[in-house]
């Protein structure tokens, strides 16, 4: 249903703004591995499940994710490039040319599978007087499916 929702609202709302064209990026998974921060365990949170409680309390080295994207061609009229993720959050805004190259930390994989973390970004790429003229979409499924511009580019 979450799914459903999402690609009529990207259909509907953001149709004027067309994706990047493939040749012209490359977006790479980075896997790391991490020691997930220990919270104080006596601490209750009234408003988490026992889900998130479990995930916030673990401990140990856990699987974690960053995207890289290298911008291989930009045309002229784009000048910057900010990424927003579906919790309407800016985490990224800078100026761009050819050959810009930019990490985003999604975080811990099972956050992310979750959706307890943001799963989706809209990377959009403006012109000087801040005209989205083109973008990326990248989406995260419950299962895993990692999609960019709505095609599957792979599973973790």
């Amino acid at each position: 249903m979450i799914r459903i929702l999402t690609i009529f609202l990207s259909v509907f709302l953001l149709q004027d703004t067309p994706y990047k064209a493939k040749e012209d990026f490359e977006v790479k998974l980075e896997y790391q591995f991490k020691q997930r921060p220990v919270v104080e365990s006596t601490t209750v949170r009234f408003d988490e499940t026992q889900k998130e409680r479990d995930r916030r309390t673990a401990t140990g080295i856990l699987p974690y994710l960053m995207i890289r994207i290298n911008l291989l061609k930009i045309p002229e009229e784009e000048v910057r490039v900010k990424v927003v993720t579906n919790r309407s959050r800016s985490v990224l805004n800078k100026k761009i040319e050819t050959g810009t190259s930019f990490v985003l930390d999604l975080g811990f994989t099972d956050d992310v599978k979750d959706h307890v973390a943001p799963h989706e970004y809209d990377i959009l790429f403006l012109s000087s007087d801040k005209k989205e003229l083109s973008r990326i979409h990248l989406f995260i499924e419950e299962d895993g499916t990692f999609l960019v511009n709505g095609e599957k580019r792979g599973k973790f």
